[in-house]
């Protein structure tokens, strides 16, 4: 089967490391012969054998431009399916077409898009998504209830194909040097996320000054370029000692965050909304405890092997950090259940989900 595979967005976070966890899965099969359409000056992010090809694509994949770019080469390339692992798809469509849509996010986290206009514009790419595409694959059942309320059209298309991290976990953590050497001394608590409302790190810093009192070494590691401004209103009021334990790591490699997600005393995840959550997976791979909302998808990824606290409640937060920091029992329970879990997410299963899925899409278009 030849499929062409929009890779304009592997080089970003989180649908940068679906696409290159998927491509590379795709690429190792013997049924599929792959396509890739990259950004131009990125690397392809996996080595197709055979008669493969790699196409360089020059228009942003969100503009007009970068839709017809894309219809031009699905015709030109002559693919059984294409692949759209985000919501921007072809114009037009010419053939089997399968879409991932990983979360309805700014529709359905307050204060995500603002910009009534940017969401205005963001409802129509995945509506048009939802419409054209012959098969929809979403990473959890969370998501496809989203996505099956918001856009009726879907109904029917939808197929479950979760997420892995087996590629980001397999080999040793790399030893940290330097800055991060020194911020990542045990103990600490791990976190990764950014500024926006959903990911709710204002929840998990009330939490830390509930908790560091009784814990005089312990840290908060955050995994993010910069303090953001809501950083000083959380800790307001908080002892001095208390804020000089919250760190910032500033950009880090996938080396790195798998020496980060090692060390850690425990992992948090706070969000209060994520179309699957990767993140606990790749810290349950490396061995670090999970502690997360019980919110949205998060659930289905950690089955049992993580402690969840109730969305918002850093009381609840703080509490399930204590027990796993105060109890050695639950936290090599934690850390063996996670592994256990995270093995259960290979890309190679998420490949063979896929792969249905094209064969699906082909019998419907043809």
């Amino acid at each position: 089967m030849r499929v062409l595979l929009d890779c304009r967005m592997a080089g970003w976070s989180g649908v940068g490391r679906y696409t290159t966890g998927l491509a590379r899965a795709l690429a190792a099969r013997d049924d599929v012969e792959l396509v890739q359409a990259c950004a131009a000056g990125g690397p392809p992010p996996a080595t197709p054998r055979g008669a493969g090809e790699v196409v360089m694509l020059a228009a942003h994949p969100f503009s007009l431009r970068g839709a017809l770019e894309l219809g031009r080469l699905a015709r030109r390339s002559a693919p059984d399916v294409v692949h759209c692992p985000h919501f921007p798809t072809p114009a037009p469509v010419c053939g089997p077409l399968v879409v991932t849509l990983h979360d309805l996010t700014p529709l359905l986290a307050p204060g995500v898009m603002p910009s009534p206009a940017r969401r205005a514009v963001y409802r129509a790419w995945n509506a048009r998504a939802a419409r054209v595409a012959h098969r929809v694959l979403v990473p959890s059942r969370c998501t496809a209830a989203d996505v099956e309320r918001v856009f009726p059209a879907a109904c029917g298309k939808i197929r479950v194909t979760p997420e892995a991290a087996d590629d980001f976990a397999a080999g040793p953590a790399d030893s940290l040097v330097g800055r991060l050497a020194a911020l990542a001394a045990p103990p600490y608590l791990l976190a990764i996320g950014n500024a926006k409302p959903h990911k709710d790190l204002v929840t998990l810093l009330r939490a830390f000054v509930r908790l560091a009192p009784a814990w005089p070494e312990l840290r908060l590691l955050l995994v993010w370029s910069d303090q953001p401004r809501f950083v000083a209103g959380a800790l307001g009021g908080a002892p001095q000692d208390v804020i000089s334990r919250v760190a910032f790591t500033g950009p880090v490699g996938d080396a790195e965050l798998r020496a980060l997600y090692a060390g850690a005393a425990a992992f948090v995840f706070p969000s209060r909304y994520e179309g699957f959550g990767l993140p606990p997976l790749e810290a349950m791979a490396l061995g670090a405890p999970v502690v997360c909302a019980n919110a949205a998808s998060l659930p289905e990824v950690v089955g049992d092997a993580a402690l969840l606290f109730t969305p918002g409640d850093d009381a609840a937060l703080a509490a399930a950090l204590a027990r796993v920091l105060a109890d050695s029992a639950l936290r090599e329970h934690l850390v063996a259940a996670g592994r256990e879990r995270a093995v259960q997410f290979t890309w190679a299963g998420t490949a063979a989900v896929t792969v249905a899925a094209y064969r699906a899409a082909l019998e419907l278009a043809g």
